[in-house]
């Protein structure tokens, strides 16, 4: 049997249980410790995918092709309104400053190459990187979509890490808001979120010390968790396996057509003009246990199979609203919308800081606009999760994109980047944040929010967050959907699929239709006549 890709796919940014700070009152740690204040002598050397995200900040190739940084935002809502800046500014301080990457300016060498060189601890100013912003009991929706932009457009300052924060006190519905930006550069979303989560206050450990073992106990059950086995056909299986080595090596050196034109996609000639600004919406927030129910009433689905179902029904759903020509024709065969995906490639799990850097691969998954109905939304999504699981094009596209981003010139990779970052519609990423209250300096978070903005189209955040689940939508401007549309049809599609399963008994799940391909039939049928037919041929040739 080939191999499985890796089990990450059925959760695909799911970091280890991170190490946080303790609740109880200490005293402050010293931000400068005198063996630790010197900036290292030879700078960090980039990682394949780590330089062509940095390659966005430091190459004038880039920046002539309008290519902007790809940004990963976490936006922390507080309950207090008023928060003290500087209290906040010492967490981040404990936390990020023994991580050499979170002091570390870019740079790119005459051969293109990009480094990350570390700065003494004491050349970080805080008062630079996490700004104070009064909201005035007037801050609302449109403030922080606003701030979304602006950290988007926003260029790096050359002499400072890439990484800022602002925290915005007085919202209008009496919270604050502690928004992170974080360049790709620094690392992919599964080292990124435990750094994150690292900055939460621990629990109260009420076990005389077990609160570690416990914290372990947690990590292996999620990982057991996220770990399911494709219900494919052994013919299914061969055609996947052949297929995901054609994927691989085949469009990973020479990208297939693009997707066809849509409302969730730049048009082609806006591409090299300067983005104008992302729009965002939130769903509202969907309870994790009635999804889990969705779940197990489909044989074998998983939480993420049920998410990409959503996003694809509110694809289609969005398309009918606002009369999208590119429906047509992909219900008449003629066009399709993909979306990538993140997948965590890490052998283990990321520790805090400790695995920084990318070490994801972008899957590529097509959506099931032509379904007939919620349920075979999720069944499709599954199938075709399920042949990325027994593909290998994942491991083949992770060496690939090592050889060609590693050491092909800028000037090439700015042309591949422009075209290839607009080449399926959108991004879809998982993240799944605690399941239980947390709080930050002692503040406690009310709401999580883990988003990125690229140089794409359509972005789809999903998080889970105390057992609530939200999807995040961010739409450039210089496409002509409506990312409120696409929130609406969101929420709409949860109530189709929750309705279509309503009469269904968890203990009683639909069995998942037969969706073997053609090509696997085909297979199957081959297999077949000549396991009829050798025993034949081999008579006839004894009685001669």
């Amino acid at each position: 049997m080939p191999p499985e890709a890796p089990d990450c796919i059925d959760n695909m940014f799911v970091p280890e249980e991170p190490t946080r700070r303790p609740t109880s009152e200490q005293p402050q740690q010293q931000l400068l410790p005198r063996s630790d204040n010197q900036a290292s002598v030879v700078g960090q050397r980039a990682s394949g995918t780590s330089r062509l995200f940095a390659l966005c900040s430091t190459s004038e190739s880039f920046m002539e092709n309008k290519i902007r940084p790809s940004l990963i935002n976490a936006m922390i809502f507080l309950s207090d309104p008023k928060p003290d800046v500087d209290q906040i500014r010492q967490v981040l301080a404990d936390r990020l400053l023994c991580i050499p990457r979170f002091r570390s300016v870019v740079r790119m060498d005459d051969k293109s190459r990009v480094h990350f060189d570390p700065l003494a601890r004491d050349a970080v100013d805080f008062r630079e990187h996490i700004k104070l912003v009064d909201g005035r009991g007037k801050y609302g929706e449109e403030d922080i979509e606003a701030l979304v932009t602006d950290s988007f457009l926003t260029d790096w300052p050359s002499d400072r890490p890439l990484w800022r924060g602002t925290l915005v006190t007085n919202l209008a519905d009496g919270r604050s808001l502690l928004f992170i930006v974080i360049d790709h550069a620094i690392g992919d979303g599964v080292g990124l979120l435990a750094v994150l989560l690292s900055l939460f206050d621990d629990p109260a450990d009420t076990d005389g010390g077990a609160a570690a073992d416990k914290s372990e106990t947690k990590t292996e059950k999620l990982q057991q968790k996220r770990k399911t086995t494709p219900s494919l056909r052994w013919s299914h299986r061969i055609v996947a396996f052949l297929g995901g080595m054609y994927d691989g090596i085949i469009n990973t050196l020479v990208p297939p057509p693009c997707d066809i034109p849509s409302s969730i996609r730049i048009p082609r000639e806006k591409l090299e003009f300067p983005c104008p600004g992302k729009a965002l919406a939130q769903t509202r927030r969907f309870p994790i246990d009635e999804v889990k129910s969705m779940k197990n009433k489909l044989s074998g689905a998983t939480v993420n199979d049920i998410v990409l179902a959503l996003t694809a029904m509110a694809v289609r759903k969005s398309f009918e609203k606002i009369g999208d020509e590119a429906l047509d024709l992909i219900l008449n065969g003629k066009g399709k919308v993909r979306a990538d995906f993140p997948v965590n490639m890490r052998t283990g799990t990321a520790k805090g800081g400790a695995e920084l850097g990318n070490d994801s691969v972008l899957g590529t998954f097509r959506f099931p606009i032509k379904h007939s109905d919620p349920i075979d939304a999720v069944w499709q999504c599954k199938s075709r999760v399920d042949e990325i699981k027994v593909s290998p094009s994942l491991r083949l596209k992770k060496v690939l994109y090592a050889a060609l981003h590693g050491h092909a010139p800028d000037t090439v990779l700015s042309t591949k980047m422009l075209d290839g970052m607009n080449q399926c519609s959108c991004i879809v990423s998982n993240v799944i944040g605690p399941s239980q209250e947390a709080a930050v300096g002692g503040y406690d978070i009310s709401d999580l929010s883990f988003t990125n903005a690229y140089g794409g189209g359509l972005y789809f955040g999903v998080l889970t967050f105390k057992d609530k689940l939200r999807i995040s939508a961010i739409l450039d401007k210089r496409c002509s959907g409506d990312v409120k549309v696409i929130r609406d049809s969101l929420e709409e599609a949860y109530e189709d699929l929750r309705d279509a399963l309503k009469d269904v008994d968890e203990d009683c799940p639909l069995r998942q239709p037969d969706m073997t391909p053609l090509a696997a039939r085909i297979l199957e049928g081959v297999v077949y006549i000549a396991a009829v037919a050798l025993p034949v041929l081999v008579a006839m040739q004894f009685q001669k």
